[in-house]
């Protein structure tokens, strides 16, 4: 019998294992298969809804579900103790939980996801509401209702970050937001990021600086954060800007997850080498690596996660069954970016295309509302 393992669910770990079972049909019926996943907990959460939660837009209890009610119930779902991974060991094509026990595998999936290491900026923590967390979205949407003027302060921390597109958003939607409740002309609104301008990707850039302008956002860039005062309300930059704030809305330092230091195969921020076109770990024929625990130079989204998840689960089956070809990634990326409260524009692109976002419409909202609904009973179920 061949067993693989997916280290991780939610998002990525989910939609694979559950494509993997389509794939192998017959193979799981017929007990000549075994997927299992290992993961922390029970609970499942919709990351992109967050944002949409901090202001107001969504229900949090849209973004929560049982993982082991998404999963095909052919798969193996360990969770708790028995599913938190203490350590990957690829030298013996085995996985170490927490309860002690050593799990082989033929084939592993790492979607470990990502760490929020707060505490490499001092004072971040303390300082900042972000969406990225879901109890944070939370104080977030609290802190907005109160909010009565002032200034409000968007900062990126680090890149590579989950959602590269989301500070975006989370800046867009503020602007709309502010001026739906009537106190925009009393709010300064500030963006920094690490790097020259708004966003990554040169295209996208150029499109969110006009957008910017036009809305009378200030932005500072590159602007490298180094430390938060909470008391005194004050964000430094490594470029020696001081900025004061009432708000400040912020993403945390990302790195891959722990386990991945601690196994000894990750970069120094954690990321997992990957071949960019057949998603294999770097050294590795039967350990697949998808999602944010990749260090790919590709947005860590949760349609990335999708689109890779069609390559790794036919690769895997095409090892077990044999004539079905190999297929590579292409870089394929689709995030819908919010530019208010009630319009969206997208971008799409890959490893040889460019994106082109079109100009922000009500259509464009309703395609991102219409995916985050459908995600539960079609993405995550690998359906499609």
């Amino acid at each position: 019998m061949k067993r693989i393992i997916i280290a991780g669910g939610n998002i990525a770990g989910t939609i694979v294992a559950n494509r993997l079972a389509k794939k192998l049909d017959e193979e799981l019926d017929k007990g000549e298969v075994e997927i299992v996943v290992l993961n922390p907990t029970d609970e499942h959460t919709y990351l992109p809804g967050q944002l949409l939660v901090a202001y107001g837009l969504e229900n949090p209890v849209e973004l929560k579900r049982k993982e082991s009610e998404l999963l095909d119930p052919r798969i193996k779902f360990l969770h708790g103790q028995k599913g938190t991974i203490t350590k990957i060991d690829v030298a013996n094509h085995s996985v170490i939980t927490a309860d002690g026990l050593s799990h082989s595998y033929d084939y592993l999936v790492i979607t470990t996801g990502v760490d929020y290491t707060w505490d490499e900026v001092p004072g971040y923590r303390a300082a900042a509401l972000s969406p990225y967390e879901y109890d944070g979205a939370l104080k977030m949407r609290e802190a907005l209702e109160k909010f009565q003027g002032g200034t409000i302060v968007v900062n990126v921390a680090k890149l590579p970050h989950r959602c590269p597109v989301a500070p975006l958003e989370m800046t867009l939607i503020l602007d709309d937001y502010l001026r739906k409740r009537g106190i925009r002309d009393k709010t300064k609104i500030i963006y920094t990021y690490p790097t020259q301008g708004v966003f990554g990707r040169p295209i996208t850039n150029k499109f969110m600086l006009k957008l910017f302008e036009e809305r009378g956002i200030e932005v500072h860039s590159p602007f490298n954060v180094t430390k938060v005062d909470p008391n005194e309300k004050v964000i430094e930059s490594q470029e020696g800007g001081k900025l004061k704030f009432d708000l400040l809305l912020g993403v945390p330092p990302n790195m891959g997850a722990k386990v991945i230091e601690d196994s000894g195969i990750g970069d120094r921020r954690r990321w997992v080498p990957t071949d960019k076109f057949t998603l294999r770990m770097k050294d590795q024929s039967n350990v697949y690596v998808m999602g944010d625990a990749t260090d790919l130079p590709v947005s860590k989204a949760g349609s990335t996660a999708d689109f890779e998840s069609y390559i790794v689960a036919h690769n895997i089956a095409n090892d077990i069954k044999g004539n079905m070809g190999v297929k590579h990634y292409g870089g394929d990326v689709l995030c819908y970016i919010a530019t208010g409260t009630d319009t969206a524009t997208y971008i799409r692109f890959s490893y040889t295309m460019n994106e082109n976002p079109p100009p922000p419409s009500y259509v464009h909202w309703w395609g991102k509302i219409g995916y985050n609904k459908l995600y539960w009973t079609v993405t995550a179920k690998a359906v499609v």
